[in-house]
């Protein structure tokens, strides 16, 4: 229910009818940044905290199309996040993310009225009144989604059994090239294990085309399957762009060991990580500001994926800094981004497509033991239901 369209970690719009409405402007949003749609949506109905709707997919679509990263291939479902992005270009136009349910609830007068006034009706055509599905906790805006069907198959997986299973613990050397965050590009070691042998293990199923990765605040990115099976190049190391050159100004960290200057770093896989720079993960949590803080136990890493690069300024570089390096670090929009697909405190996987006749299982209620006893749950396309 959230109003989640960010360029990783901010939205636009302000609401769930964002879109459709005649100015995009930047706010906070997921699950742990407060809006007052979701504030409305939760007095209403209640009973739907902790659950599959305390999230975005009430009232924000899915589209088809090629995930992040990807050039070529087959379109699979996008997360409501991705769509938002694709739609709207990260901000950058408008767009139409709304789901049945979202488009009835802005013409009812966005209000908190507007849940009473559609609570009869059946927004996503699909038989059951939207009351009926938020009393049963399906999706009143999709159509996929109805009481009379059973949770996914779905497994509880946790650091501790990837090891017993003897998956591979890998370590790479990952740049990440972000937009806007403090924290700034970085050349890493990252140790953990590959996505895709993560997913095997825990009985992926031959029909799986996708995976959308989820982390506690809510955030969630889809890649192919096929992605996942992929290494990627990447390009040589940048120098003299840290604070020990540029101070204040410096923007990159050179955490990664055995960097040379004019040697691009080794193929990269997308790593479901639990380590960087030989340092595990702070557990992540939900501050008092409602905020995702720490990384952990495990965050996704991918390399990037479509044209590997250097470093830039971030898009909120003060002038003096900008003017401190040559044009070619300077904040360029084109350049890939590929934090945007790098996801902190991941809780939860889904393999698409959910089996038949399945729907999500209440991903949320497995967050916060997923944390402290450094799991995952898994759902969807798996071979069999474990508990």
């Amino acid at each position: 229910m959230q109003a989640i369209c960010k360029a990783k970690h901010k939205i636009v719009g302000g609401s769930m009818a964002f879109l459709t409405l005649a100015a995009v402007v930047g706010i906070a949003a997921y699950r742990t940044h407060t809006e007052p749609d979701s504030a409305l949506f939760f007095k209403a109905y209640p009973q739907v905290l902790g659950t599959r709707l305390d999230g975005c997919e009430t009232c924000h679509s899915r589209i088809e199309s090629l995930p992040p990263g990807e050039v070529k291939g087959n379109a699979v479902k996008l997360s409501s996040c991705d769509s938002c992005h694709q739609i709207t270009d990260y901000g950058r136009k408008q767009g139409n993310t709304l789901t049945p349910y979202g488009h009835e609830y802005r013409k009812a007068g966005r209000n908190a009225a507007a849940f009473a006034a559609i609570a009869k009706l059946d927004s996503d055509r699909d038989g059951w009144s939207n009351a009926a599905e938020l009393d049963a906790k399906t999706n009143p805006g999709d159509p996929l989604s109805t009481p009379d069907k059973k949770l996914a198959p779905h497994i509880v997986i946790s650091y501790d059994d990837l090891v017993a299973k003897k998956i591979p613990i890998l370590e790479q050397a990952i740049f990440v090239n972000v937009t806007k965050s403090k924290d700034g590009d970085s050349y890493s070691d990252l140790k953990g294990f590959k996505l895709i042998d993560v997913l095997e293990a825990a009985g992926m199923n031959r029909e799986a085309t996708s995976v959308d990765v989820i982390s506690l605040d809510g955030f969630s990115t889809t890649f192919s399957i096929n992605q996942l099976r992929r290494k990627y190049r990447q390009a040589p190391p940048e120098f003299g762009l840290g604070a020990d050159t540029l101070g204040e100004c410096g923007w990159v960290r050179y955490g990664a060991r055995n960097l040379k200057a004019g040697v691009p770093l080794p193929d990269a896989n997308v790593l479901l990580t639990f380590a960087v720079n030989r340092k595990e993960y702070p557990p992540a949590s939900i501050n008092d500001q409602q905020r995702l803080q720490g990384s952990g136990p495990f965050r996704i890493v991918a390399p990037q994926m479509k044209n590997p690069g250097m470093p830039d300024n971030s898009s909120r570089a003060t002038e003096a800094c900008i003017a401190k390096v040559p044009e070619k670090y300077r904040y360029n929009s084109d350049f890939e981004k590929n934090s945007d697909y790098c996801v902190k405190a991941v809780v939860a996987l889904r393999v698409n497509p959910l089996p038949t006749g399945t729907i999500d299982i209440h991903w949320p209620q497995y967050a916060g033991k997923a944390i402290e006893g450094k799991n995952i749950v898994i759902f969807g396309a798996l071979k069999q239901a474990k508990r």
